[in-house]
């Protein structure tokens, strides 16, 4: 990935995600806005400076809908591009205006703050259950998919409907979405088998309609509140997809952050600084969700002396503007549990803003005391240089995080 500008040289930065923390500091230094070439020759803008992209987040000259987008619909964007299967989708996460409110209202009531809420013990006896099976196997575990992965999963799925048996193939589709490096022909077999999947699950609950989310849409839809089935599957997988992946990376992004600076974690569990503050830094030093395609502007805009031209695509650059020290003060790059003022940007803001905030942070609140409270002596078992992080330069987090540890005797 390269970055450049109209009042700068070019940058080249590499795409590997390994390189998203010098990518973000090269994007900073152009400024609020910066011109960056995505792998496969996609040229855009970048959103990076956190007050740039807190404005653009609420700023109706621009919106989610892919038909905007200007390359795209003039045929520049190879149709088996890995942005495609994100970009060119028909569900809340893409709509704006008038269908955005009706697919939202869908579900805002199901992720309404005090109905998570009632959620706290369902999800506390999914952490011990994990950290139980984790126990019973010895003191090594692959982080990420004995915990990091499962519990967010298991919460969404049960929510869902989603039977047991399919919890793994969903799992293995969204990954293999947000993977920003496959090949054509990988891109075209993942876009094929998602509805594919949704397909076999809209028949198998149409037979068995209950209390979830999944049977919800699939009577919203055939109600007439969802106006197609294209728009069915992309909501049944927004629901599912969006539900575990972040949150998954921000536990196994916040377990590496607290193994690597010990004074950090000493802070925490002496009760030095709570876990409720601890949890808001590392979803503003290790959130996930990276660099989200895209906002279109639906006319020429001029942004930090920058004219966006319309029909021009522009990436969220979470991961830079969660760094900007003209909001957080020197030492912005810096993981620091006792930083109070933390206005991050990580679950976006404006009507877009994440309709699962609630739900994130309640897994995440549960998930981090009883972790480290549960497992003593947790250490990483290779060098932080050595993990390997999910091939995505959205979507930031460790593939595996190998771990060792003692199962408390409290």
């Amino acid at each position: 990935m390269r970055v450049e500008n109209d009042h700068c040289d070019v940058i080249g930065v590499p795409a590997a995600p390994t390189q998203l923390d010098r990518l973000s500091s090269a994007i900073l230094r152009q400024g609020g806005m910066a011109r960056v070439s995505l792998p496969g020759d996609v040229v855009t803008w970048a959103a990076a400076r956190h007050q740039t992209l807190r404005q653009m987040l609420s700023d109706q000259r621009f919106n989610k809908d892919w038909r905007q987008w200007r390359a795209l619909q003039a045929g520049e964007i190879p149709e088996n591009h890995p942005l495609i299967g994100i970009c060119k989708v028909d569900n809340m996460t893409t709509a704006h205006g008038a269908d955005h409110r009706r697919l939202r209202g869908l579900l805002s009531s199901s992720f309404a703050p005090s109905r998570i809420a009632l959620l706290a013990p369902r999800v506390e006896q999914c952490v011990d259950r994990l950290l139980a099976e984790m126990a019973q196997r010895g003191g090594s575990a692959d982080l990420m998919s004995e915990f990091a992965a499962p519990l967010p999963t298991n919460v969404i799925a049960e929510l869902f409907g989603l039977p047991d048996e399919q919890r793994e193939e969903i799992v293995a589709l969204t990954y293999s979405l947000a993977n920003t490096s496959a090949t054509a022909e990988e891109v075209r077999q993942t876009r094929q088998r998602i509805p594919t999947f949704f397909r076999r699950l809209i028949a198998l609950k149409r037979g068995r309609l209950g209390d979830d989310l999944a049977s919800a849409l699939i009577v919203a839809r055939d109600k007439g509140e969802l106006v197609s089935d294209t728009e069915l599957i992309d909501m049944l997988f927004m629901v599912l997809s969006a539900g575990f992946v972040t949150t998954a990376g921000v536990i196994g992004n916040g377990v590496l952050a607290l193994l690597t600076h010990p004074q950090q974690l000493h802070l925490v569990r002496s009760g030095q600084v709570p876990w409720s503050q601890a949890i808001e830094e590392i979803l503003r030093w290790g959130s996930s969700a990276a660099n989200l395609p895209f906002r279109y502007a639906t006319q020429d805009v001029e942004i930090d002396g920058c004219m966006v031209r319309r029909g021009d695509a522009v990436l969220m650059a979470f991961h830079a503007a969660n760094r900007d020290e003209k909001a957080f003060g020197p030492g912005a790059d810096r993981f620091d549990v006792t930083r109070r003022h933390n206005p991050h940007l990580s679950f976006g803001e404006g009507p877009h803003a994440c309709l699962g905030a609630a739900l994130a942070r309640l897994e995440l609140r549960c998930a981090f005391p009883a972790l480290f409270g549960r497992l003593e002596d947790l250490a990483l078992t290779i060098a932080p240089e050595d993990v390997v992080y999910m091939p995505s330069y959205i979507i930031r987090c460790p593939q595996r995080l190998p771990v060792t540890f003692r199962p408390s005797s409290a």
